[in-house]
């Protein structure tokens, strides 16, 4: 079986660590090593811990340097997911509101990063020394190592549903025209829910469409005269 992937250097991002979970996977051909239990639950453990700091990076646009200290442990990191966890939930439902108006747009996926806090707990049971080997690596019918694969698959199905390339990014609030932004900022501070919002934003919608036709008409017409 090809191992290669095992010479190769070791890289930091989310898609490296977790294409490494993959090609474990792969090699164990469903024989459910106890091996590749533990490389593959570590694998994916580091996919989780580079996938909440990717998306800390996405929802704050640039960490501070408080954050960034904060972030040189995995208790740091989320400990400050955990603090962003409500902004990024309302930036999420109000990006859903927008594109609920919009004609042809994706649907948005919300992450649960909660989820991914506790998976990554019970993911660490797989790659720490086992004081009671009877219950883990030589319990009765394997139970243990199902256990884990069934996890591990588990988390697979999810990652690859909120993977980057899926549409889990939001609309970042300094990008916004500014009626929109003043109705996310109402928004935010629950001082509007969503059917108030969903109502601003669907009579501010002819607006914006014709202030986006005029802009890409005034682009259409430079692009002649040069």
């Amino acid at each position: 079986m090809d191992i290669s992937f095992l010479e190769k250097e070791r890289q930091v991002t989310f898609e490296w660590h977790f294409a490494q979970a993959l090609k474990w996977l792969k090699f164990d051909n469903r024989r459910q090593l106890d091996n590749v239990l533990v490389y593959a639950s570590l694998e994916l453990r580091c996919a989780i811990e580079r996938y909440i700091f990717e998306f800390l990076v996405l929802l704050k646009e640039k960490l501070t340097t408080e954050d960034e200290e904060r972030c040189r442990s995995i208790r740091g990191i989320f400990d400050l997911m955990k603090e962003t966890d409500p902004f990024y939930r309302k930036t999420a439902e109000f990006t859903k509101l927008i594109f609920v108006i919009t004609p042809n747009a994706p649907e948005l996926v919300i992450v649960d990063t909660s989820y991914l806090r506790n998976k990554w707990e019970e993911l660490s049971t797989y790659c720490h020394k086992q004081l009671a080997p009877s219950k883990t690596f030589r319990s009765p019918s394997r139970a243990f190592q199902k256990k884990g694969y069934k996890l591990i698959s588990d988390v697979i199905s999810r990652l690859n549903i909120w993977r980057p390339e899926s549409v889990c990014g939001l609309i970042r609030p300094s990008t916004m025209p500014p009626e929109t932004r003043e109705v996310y900022e109402k928004y935010i501070r629950n001082e509007i829910d969503d059917r108030q919002a969903k109502r601003m934003l669907d009579l501010m919608q002819p607006v914006l469409n014709y202030r986006l036709r005029q802009k890409r008409l005034t682009v259409a017409a430079k692009r002649r005269v040069k």
